[in-house]
């Protein structure tokens, strides 16, 4: 043994040194490889994205429609927005934003708002390398596709830098558009962590000019020397660049010390030092291991040649006084696991079928013999909702639940003596009863449940059904949890016989959604509850299921909190309602939630109105008292002593909305208190809020309410 040991210390020395020796020479030169290889990878995922953004935004500028003139069309920027939102939603170009520069215009207009160049680029992306005067510069420039050096960009309001991000401007013309150009700002530091190929961090971009475009360490000033080749290396003051120049023109660097590369070449002393101590060591322990096993082995033999003898089992040898006690342990051991495997056969039936119901896959296929093959079965779904109430008695769900699979079981093994019944989930339970479905029985038994369950509806209650008629159990299983999901939107045990045939879901109309969000972002609570309230009411009249009732409310969440995003204000305080519907089973606890939530919505938006400026005040104040006028922007943009442009931009960048989308708001809001008095006419009420013209008042109501007039007045006054 101990030779043995020797032997097999010495030849892995041997192997350790011969390896060292043998690729001590190459390892630089893998290291170097290692490196050029990286940079390869990483050259061609740039070269790629670059040559992807430079398609991918000409072909979006081909796409637009006319651009020429010394006005802006709202109507046409409006669309042009949403096509950029939908083009900036391609992940893969890691884009910030797109600007589309009009130069007879002055005008430049990305993803969320449109503005004179100098607004745009002095406030909402400034940066002390691009002002406004150097984009205006570049209509002029010879070059159709250009990328330009990176640069932080942030919002500028009131001498404070907000936003900051580094942001790699690439300009691309079109032939056809000397006036115009466009601006991607690519992401560059989540396009450095997504394409960069290196555990290298010191990565660089340069120009045909040698001029940096870009570089992954902003703390250090590093001066590049100049590289005459289209690839390869140089080694500077104990610095080594790698470069590659792509098709595009910029050329790729890393910089790695040389420090970095020699160390990995170098003899190490404490390598030496170590593999020395482990060879002392490792011989130490052959030795003393092996003269520590020889002589309680023999014995031990020795010890197992008697093992039948009836002799005391006490040994002076040690280890085999150890190795006695634990045979005996194993024998006890093993007569345990076997009675315990007998008295859990009914455990490993009930993983057996859990484990065909949920589509598991099973290692151990001689499992299966658990589950029948030729007989029918039916399987019998309780799933279980707790109330507040049960809270109160400090008990938890999951022991609820096995005292209710408890009642089941008993109930059904009256019925069927063979069945089988647990708990699938936490608030779930399932009985496997086997019989036919046509099985008379299986009705009664379940109202049986439903009976002796009713003195616990302070606490909880049940949504039960059957399913069956087939050979897989799998698919029994997924029809009895669609059937679940079919009850309907209250706290009482119900009985689901069947899979129902669904109506058509309630939807808002797109009109209404478009009212819904405008009155939302005002912070109208009262005509936004009664829109909630009207869907609410067609739910409940149609008796729609928990879960459609539940999406809805749902929706509302999400949409109120997407309002709120939109005016910059900290919506948490409504996160929580996504909880509270977790527990609501009424339409009336539901009404209470929806009421509280949309009241802190509006009361979030009218604290944010009334911050409001003079301007906005007065556009206000104005509109309200003047609303059946003619109302013309120029008219105000006058009063206020401001240009025309400026009070539209300015109205839409303080309030979310358009000026005269706001105008048609407020008229139509004033025409539907006027409608809801049976005694006026139609048309003396949209001559009252402000519309001449009858025709564009009825076009501008339903387009607003969703509703004609007539329709809105028979539906509020039933």
């Amino acid at each position: 043994m101990l030779v043995s040991f020797l032997s097999i210390i010495a030849l892995l020395v041997a192997f350790i040194l011969f390896s060292v020796v043998f690729y001590r020479g190459s390892v630089k030169d893998e290291i170097i490889k290692y490196n050029t290889l990286g940079l390869q990878k990483t050259t061609e995922n740039y070269e790629n994205l670059i040559a992807m953004i430079h398609s991918s935004v000409l072909t979006f500028s081909l796409e637009l429609p006319e651009v020429q003139g010394q006005s802006i069309d709202y109507l046409k920027a409006i669309s042009t927005m949403q096509k950029l939102n939908l083009f900036l939603s391609n992940q893969l170009l890691y884009l910030d934003n797109v600007f589309l520069m009009y130069k007879d215009s002055g005008f430049a207009l990305e993803k969320s708002r449109g503005a004179d160049m100098d607004i745009m680029f002095k406030r909402y992306y400034n940066s002390p390398d691009y002002s406004a005067s150097f984009w205006n510069d570049q209509y002029a420039k010879p070059y159709k596709f250009q990328v330009l050096p990176s640069s932080l960009f942030a919002e500028q309001d009131s001498g404070n830098r907000t936003g900051e991000r580094m942001l790699l401007p690439i300009v691309v013309k079109n032939d056809q558009l000397p006036d115009f150009y466009l601006i991607a700002m690519a992401d560059a530091d989540m396009i450095f962590s997504k394409l960069h190929q290196s555990i290298n961090d010191s990565f660089y971009i340069l120009n045909e000019q040698h001029q940096q475009l870009y570089t992954s360490s902003r703390s250090e000033k590093v001066s590049l020397p100049k590289f005459t080749d289209e690839s390869g290396y140089v080694l500077k003051d104990s610095t080594y660049y790698f470069y590659i120049r792509g098709a595009s023109g910029l050329t790729y660097t890393h910089v790695v010390p040389d420090t970095t590369i020699s160390s990995q070449v170098r003899w190490n002393f404490s390598f030496v030092l170590l593999l020395i101590l482990t060879i002392a060591i490792s011989v130490i322990a052959s030795f003393l291991l092996s003269v520590r096993i020889n002589t309680p082995v023999k014995r031990i033999i020795d010890a197992i040649q008697k093992w039948n003898t009836p002799l005391p089992w006490m040994s002076g040898i040690k280890e085999f006084n150890i190795i006695h006690d634990k045979i005996s342990d194993i024998l006890k051991t093993s007569r345990d696991i076997n009675q315990d495997m007998s008295e859990k056969e009914s455990l490993l039936r009930y993983y057996a079928y859990s484990n065909v119901l949920k589509k598991i896959h099973q290692q151990n296929v001689g499992s299966t013999t658990w589950i029948p093959t030729d007989r029918p079965f039916v399987l019998l779904l309780f799933q279980v909702n707790y109330k507040s109430k049960l809270h109160q008695l400090e008990v938890h769900e999951e022991r609820a639940t096995s005292f209710i699979r408890e009642y089941v079981n008993r109930i059904i093994s009256e019925t069927y003596s063979d069945s089988l019944t647990f708990q699938m989930e936490n608030d779930q339970i399932l009985s496997i009863v086997f019989t036919e479905m046509t099985d008379p029985n299986i009705p009664i038994t379940l109202e049986q449940i439903h009976h002796v369950l009713e003195a616990e509806r302070e606490y909880c209650f049940l949504t039960i059904t059957s399913s069956g008629g087939t050979e897989d159990w799998n698919e029994a299983y997924q029809t009895g949890l669609d059937q679940l999901t079919m009850r309907k939107f209250n706290d009482e045990t119900q009985i689901i016989v069947d899979k129902e045939q669904q109506d058509e879901d309630i939807h808002l109309s797109h009109a209404q959604e478009e009212e819904l969000d405008a009155n939302l972002y005002s912070g109208n609570e009262t005509d936004v509850l009664q829109l909630v309230r009207r869907v609410l009411g067609r739910m409940k009249k149609r008796n729609e299921s928990a879960q459609s009732v539940l999406q809805f409310a749902e929706s509302m969440v999400y949409r109120t909190q997407k309002i709120l995003q939109q005016r910059n204000i900290d919506h948490t305080s409504i996160r929580h309602t996504l909880t509270e519907l977790q527990n609501c089973h009424t339409y009336e606890q539901l009404d209470i939630i929806m009421t509280t939530m949309i009241h802190s919505s509006a009361l979030l938006v009218n604290g944010l109105r009334d911050k409001r400026d003079h301007i906005i005040h007065f556009v206000y104040e104005y509109l309200e008292e003047n609303y059946d006028k003619d109302i013309t922007l120029d008219a105000l943009a006058n009063k206020l002593n401001i240009s025309r442009s400026y009070l539209s931009t300015y109205f839409k960048e303080k309030t979310g909305d358009y000026f005269v989308d706001y105008v048609n708001l407020v008229r139509i809001n004033k025409a539907k208190v006027l409608l809801l008095q049976p005694d006026i006419r139609i048309q003396d009420a949209a001559q009252s809020a402000g519309y001449q013209n009858i025709n564009s008042f009825n076009r501008m109501f339903k387009k607003l309410t969703g509703f004609t007039p007539s329709e809105f007045r028979k539906n509020e006054l039933q």
